[in-house]
């Protein structure tokens, strides 16, 4: 969303706001401050009504009540700004559920799953994008040759499976390069101390066109997902990618992801790791850039904007 956020300054005044998520999320903040320089962390939902009384329009994702509740509440006073809710994941209780519940103070809703947007009446689909700004990092030769390298980059938390990736990688027959941020559940440090020394960690940087650039292939074993943006950092620079087929990855690249079996199983992602050949990147890349193409998909979500504030001065 920041990518689209910056293309969407040249025609809307914006304000960034970040509902505060605490210390794991000082990478963020990092890079909030660096693209937009003013922003405005959020720790208090009333922190939000004067903010969102000033605005026209509010583009928001994530399934936190504070955001449509204070929608709702300027809604009795006839002061709610046209609001644009973006879903980023397939889970039915964040999707379609969470819109049955929030729906009267929802004007436009983008999906990134073209599945997810076929459930929620008046969705539209479309797909996650990222700029070129954080793909410029050099190859690295992190380990001896020999092995195929596995790359493996984004937050820790439970559903993407890190743990057991490390924990599997000497049964998978690969080395594993790690660029990963901390959560409250699950820290770098803690995966550190259970890692072989086939498994290496780059620190966390806005920057991942090292570490994509230094594997043989990036993994994605999560046992859920929208559409996660590596597999588009990863398809714009030429990585090819093996996943679990989740969210709007096999519908969106079935010909061009190697997909193994989900739960993640070793003799699964070893499999398809002998299945890599010199045309799976150059395939996913030039679907990826065909579909994901940043202006493009700024367009489409200004297009939204417009039409959400059109509704909402009818």
């Amino acid at each position: 969303m920041m990518d689209v956020a910056e293309r969407l300054r040249g025609e809307f005044d914006l304000e960034i706001l970040a509902l505060d998520g605490g210390a794991p999320e000082r990478l963020l903040g990092e890079e909030l401050a660096a693209r937009f320089g003013a922003w405005t962390p959020i720790r208090k939902r009333w922190e939000l009504r004067p903010r969102f009384r000033a605005a026209d329009a509010v583009l928001w994702y994530g399934v936190v009540n504070a955001v449509p509740d204070v929608l709702a509440a300027l809604a009795a006073m006839d002061e709610r700004p046209a609001s644009v809710r973006v879903v980023h994941t397939s889970r039915e209780e964040d999707g379609p559920a969470f819109q049955r519940r929030w729906g009267r103070v929802i004007d436009a809703t983008v999906c990134v799953s073209p599945t997810i947007a076929r459930t929620i009446p008046g969705a539209v689909f479309i797909p996650n994008t990222c700029s070129g700004e954080t793909l410029k990092g050099p190859r690295l030769e992190a380990f001896p040759p020999g092995r195929p390298t596995l790359g493996w980059l984004g937050r820790l938390v439970p559903l993407k499976n890190v743990p057991w990736l490390i924990e599997n990688a000497e049964a998978i027959g690969c080395n594993l390069l790690v660029q990963a941020l901390d959560t409250p559940l699950l820290s770098v440090a803690e995966l550190q101390r259970r890692a072989g020394s086939n498994v290496k960690f780059l620190p966390p940087s806005r920057d991942v066109g090292t570490l994509l650039r230094s594997v043989d292939a990036l993994i994605l074993v999560s046992d859920h997902e929208g559409f996660p943006r590596v597999v588009i950092e990863a398809g714009m620079v030429g990585t090819p990618v093996i996943a679990t087929p989740v969210g709007a990855l096999p519908e969106l690249f079935g010909e061009e992801i190697l997909f193994v079996d989900g739960p993640p199983d070793a003799a699964s992602v070893r499999a398809a790791l002998e299945r890599l050949d010199p045309s799976s990147g150059p395939r996913l890349q030039e679907k990826v850039v065909r579909l994901c193409f940043l202006e493009t998909v700024a367009a489409r979500y200004a297009g939204v904007i417009h039409g959400a504030l059109a509704r909402a001065a009818a």
